[in-house]
């Protein structure tokens, strides 16, 4: 018989007596529909066998270890004999019959739920290595729906496993649009453009983990989505993802939105044009307003890019999350700095989904670094001697949680800046990480090569610029300050400002944003306070200004948790440990 923790890696929620056969909503179609609290789906506690009798959603429950991830795989059906309809449909849009079935489109009867009935679709099947693993329906109104649980992988797959260029897509329309071309070396992302309003989009790019290895060695690869809003936040993730050096852009002629308004519109030879004047992604060097057109009119129409809540109230008028920043956090020994940024972090990942790259070898061995990091996300201690340690689920949930968002880099040959540069653009190629942490700056392996230090920090910060920049990352940065002075028996411990931290004023200069963590009261061990100085912020009408009276958070130890002063954690009502519900 299954176990009832065993349903939580499943998405299914549970609160009833157990018993061999028990019902309850389905996580893949209850929130959908208007019966949003009808049991439909049905579950064997006995076998483990599940079937949601409204979406079909099934499979067997089974225990899963920590990386595992089990998928419904749809059955293939060889249907290509398409409607006359249908054909006639594709042949609007200049897609002729044979590419229809060299794609392997299909059509049936299905259920959808946005009009909650059957209705013919058009079924688009997404193959790998000749194995159906996804399907996609749309039906007459663009409704679309795919199989529930199933792997998320590019449509086309097949197409580029042996190619060492490829084109990119937005849908499976554009895919065949590229093939009628003969550019059968398209693929289309599964889920079309995140919405620009998003604050959580790393599972929607979920498909390019599931198939980065079909990217590895390829020369160039083409992106041409969307002309939108949508389509150019598309385009810089997946640039960011697979390497911008290697990437162009394809570009589309006014009143097209995209491949099949081309080939509608225009013809094949328009279509082929726009591939062979594809221009170079711009990554660096010299640009004009037409490089950064829709970005300017975006904002124009949108506002500027603000940075995000940090989860804590008080703060945020001084301080937020915005990508591509530079931020460093500088402080007493002692008093938090690391255990803060850490806070930061975890916040970021509960809130938006955000993974992280971190370089903090003084928190070694790693498992003491992850076990923190559980610690914090659970809110309690895992020391056994504690009365109030966590249970093993709420261990397990921590564990799931910090695996999925945390990826530590500890490179064993050298701490060099460039080979820990490396291993984060790998976290960014690989696992689409938001962030990375460097702490401390100190513990970086520095050759001076006869430069100052003060040189050779300002041509180190530079580096991390654009390395930044490059891959639209939030870079932070822990830095020790130089010996405070004494000031009337209380020097040992002022507030180091930003021009205190060693290796001169570069870091002023060169930093986005400077935060000082400081305790007021470090010899009194029941005084947790700890206030944040928020010293620098580039960007202050886009992130927040400086602080006058610091914000002050208080520390809790057996949690590691940063909390609102006299408060809570002001997070908590995110986290459920009970069901084992895992934001993001």
């Amino acid at each position: 018989m299954i176990q009832k923790h065993q349903l939580n890696d499943y998405g299914i929620t549970y609160k009833g007596s157990w018993k061999e056969e028990i019902k309850t909503t389905c996580p893949k179609c209850s929130h959908q529909r208007k019966k949003k609290k009808e049991q439909c789906l049905a579950i064997n506690t006995k076998t483990g066998l599940y079937t949601c009798h409204h979406c079909g959603w099934s499979g067997v429950i089974r225990e899963k270890r920590m990386n595992e991830k089990q998928y419904i795989k749809p059955k293939w059906v060889n249907g290509t004999k398409l409607p006359e309809s249908m054909v006639k449909y594709f042949e609007k849009r200049k897609i002729p019959q044979d590419v229809l079935i060299r794609n392997k489109v299909t059509s049936k009867k299905e259920y959808m739920p946005q009009v909650q009935k059957n209705r013919g679709v058009i079924c688009f099947n997404y193959f790998r290595e000749g194995e159906l693993i996804n399907i996609k329906y749309r039906d007459g109104d663009k409704n679309f729906k795919q199989v529930a649980g199933a792997e998320k992988i590019f449509y086309g797959l097949d197409d580029i496993k042996e190619t060492n260029t490829c084109i990119i897509v937005e849908g499976e329309m554009d895919k065949l649009s590229f093939d009628t071309i003969g550019k059968t070396e398209t693929v289309s992302v599964p889920d079309g453009a995140p919405n620009p309003n998003a604050k959580n989009v790393d599972g929607k790019f979920s498909y390019i983990d599931n198939c980065h290895s079909y990217f590895e060695n390829m020369d160039a690869i083409f992106i041409a989505v969307d002309n939108d809003v949508n389509g150019r936040r598309l385009r810089e993730e997946l640039a960011r993802r697979l390497g911008k050096e290697r990437v162009l852009i394809i570009d589309f002629p006014e009143g097209c939105k995209d491949a099949n308004d081309v080939l509608v519109i225009h013809g094949k030879e328009k279509l082929i044009e726009c591939y062979e004047n594809a221009r170079d992604y711009p990554v660096e060097g010299v640009f004009s307003v037409s490089d950064v057109e829709g970005l300017m009119i975006d904002s124009f129409h949108n506002g500027k890019i603000k940075g995000l809540s940090t989860g804590y109230p008080t703060l945020d008028p001084h301080y937020t999350f915005r990508m591509a920043e530079f931020d460093v956090f500088t402080g007493i020994p002692g008093h938090g700095k690391t255990s803060f940024c850490f806070q930061l972090m975890m916040n970021g990942s509960i809130l938006y989904g955000w993974k992280w790259g971190l370089f903090s070898p003084e928190n070694y061995p790693i498992t003491e670094l992850y076990e923190t990091l559980v610690e914090m996300y659970i809110g309690k201690t895992s020391d056994i001697e504690s009365s109030q340690r966590m249970s093993m689920t709420e261990y397990s949930v921590g564990m799931k949680f910090v695996n999925k968002h945390f990826f530590v880099v500890y490179p064993e040959d050298s701490f060099s800046l460039k080979n820990v540069l490396d291993k984060f653009k790998h976290l960014v190629l690989r696992k689409g990480i938001k962030g990375v942490l460097v702490d401390p700056f100190n513990q970086l392996d520095h050759d001076l090569k006869g430069l100052t230090e003060a040189l050779h920090v300002a041509k180190t910060l530079n580096e991390i610029r654009r390395f930044t920049k490059n891959y639209h990352l939030k870079f932070i940065v822990v830095a020790h300050p130089i010996t405070m002075r004494s000031d009337k028996g209380i020097g040992d411990n002022e507030v180091p400002t930003a021009y205190r931290i060693a290796g001169g004023s570069n870091w002023f200069n060169k930093a986005d944003n400077i935060i000082t963590v400081h305790r007021p009261n470090p010899k009194d061990f029941r005084d947790t306070t700890v206030d944040i100085h928020v010293q620098k912020i580039k960007f202050q009408k886009l992130v927040g200004v400086p602080t006058g009276t610091p914000v002050k958070l208080n520390y809790h130890r057996p949690s590691n948790r940063f909390k609102i002063f006299g408060g809570d954690y002001p997070l908590e009502y995110l986290i459920n440990i009970t069901d084992n519900l895992i934001p993001y």
